[in-house]
């Protein structure tokens, strides 16, 4: 049944891709090219100072019809994270790209993680498994309540030693999967408006994610009741060398993540070259199947292949804060550019 129902959402789930806020925007004659530039720039930098006094929107997944969304250069990760949020009416165009890793590369949890995998008493294995819930739980409190907790992706926690032992990999996703709604739970009992949607990390086939997804929906409900399971968005985080299968999962999940981070898979995709190729197989299989489907890259290898990728289509990028405010300049540049191509009448030899 559930099977049926996730199939039954299928058609529902393309017409809900990230809101695009960019709005159209004219550009003068008169602008010469670098001001027009750094105008754009300007506007895709500042595009939430446009949010405030609109109210709250409805962050769903949609596109609109007969025109192209702009491209989206979000967060990746919780470095140079703003502790607070500045204007509660102000909403994001995009999540924050949270990788659970990063939670078990504090000091603390990484102690209790190496002790909890170590550990051959179940008496204490229980007990390190607690306090690790109680540290994700502090974690995820924390990420509710800054400025990237208005919307965020977090990707389920993966890590090299635990895939080669599955049963304690799900133990492990359960308590974190646990923590997290019980931090939504308390940051909407204080009247916090925030949004997690979640990543299954690299599904290698549609039913490997089919059973991940039902796991993280049996998690919420029992967390939070029927109706947050039923609107949490699912996707999924895909490997380069596994984006061969991505359009079978696209049926299934709300949105994908082409993940450069784990180009370690596949090294001919760690180049922007190799890359961007990738992008386009996996891009190319996915409108197969689900024409509006949001499909976004992330890690390093995204930030350098940005132009291959706004080219092709895709929805846009998480970058790391080293990378964003290039990323911002350089997708306010491409964007620029298509409008003055879309502009421009051949016929009339000017600008319409």
């Amino acid at each position: 049944m559930k099977g049926e129902q996730q199939q039954d959402h299928v058609r529902s789930n393309e017409e809900r891709p990230f809101k695009y806020n960019a709005g159209d925007r004219a550009i003068g004659v008169e602008m010469s090219q670098a001001a027009s530039v750094a105008s754009a720039a300007a506007e895709f930098i500042d595009e939430g100072e446009r949010q405030k006094g609109m109210g709250p929107l409805n962050r769903a997944y949609f596109k609109r019809p007969g025109e192209r969304p702009a491209f989206l250069v979000l967060r990746d990760g919780c470095e140079d994270r703003p502790l607070f949020r500045e204007d509660a009416g102000t909403a994001p165009v995009g999540p924050c790209l949270i990788r659970s890793e990063e939670w078990f590369n504090t000091p603390e949890l990484a102690e209790l993680y190496d002790s909890w995998l170590t550990a051959e008493d179940e008496v204490q294995t229980e007990r390190t498994l607690q306090r690790i819930y109680y540290r994700l739980r502090a974690a995820s409190l924390e990420l509710l309540e800054s400025a990237d907790g208005a919307w965020t992706a977090v990707a389920l926690l993966y890590t090299p030693e635990l895939a080669a032992l599955p049963a304690r990999l799900a133990v492990l996703q359960d308590a974190q999967l646990e923590a997290l709604f019980s931090a939504v739970a308390e940051s909407q009992r204080l009247g916090s408006d925030c949004r997690v949607d979640l990543l299954a990390p690299y599904p290698a086939s549609a039913p490997e994610f089919a059973v991940i997804r039902e796991f993280i929906e049996d998690v919420a409900e029992q967390t939070l009741g029927h109706a947050y399971a039923a609107a949490c968005r699912i996707g999924a985080l895909i490997a380069p060398g596994a984006h061969y299968a991505a359009g079978e999962i696209a049926r299934i999940a709300d949105f994908l993540v082409l993940d450069g981070a784990a180009c370690g898979r596949a090294p001919e995709a760690s180049s922007a070259e190799g890359f961007a190729r990738a992008a386009g197989e996996m891009l190319a299989a996915v409108r197969r199947v689900k024409p509006a489907a949001v499909v976004l890259a992330a890690g390093a290898p995204a930030a350098a292949a940005l132009a291959d990728l706004y080219a092709i289509g895709m929805s846009g990028i998480f970058c790391s804060a080293g990378q964003r405010t290039e990323a911002l300049l350089r997708a306010a540049c491409l964007t620029w550019m298509a409008r003055q191509d879309h502009n421009v009448d051949p016929a009339a030899g000017g600008w319409l």
